[in-house]
């Protein structure tokens, strides 16, 4: 593998996400939410969301806090 680049060394995070973020909001454009709202709550989820690190995120949890 020496002296070969993956194709994710080539790709900015930007680029790798944001297409994968733009067809999310189109998509619940079309469930009925509105822009506003998807990328609202996608920063919250953001926020709040330790993606997979935490054994018992609060949704397991019943939303005890």
């Amino acid at each position: 593998m020496s002296g070969e680049t993956s194709f994710m060394d080539n790709m900015t995070a930007e680029a790798f996400l944001k297409p994968r973020l733009a067809a999310l909001v189109s998509e619940a454009d079309k469930a009925g939410y509105s822009q506003d709202v998807t990328v609202a709550l996608l920063i919250s989820l953001l926020d709040t969301m330790n993606f997979g690190t935490d054994p018992n995120p609060p949704s397991v949890q019943g939303g005890a806090a």
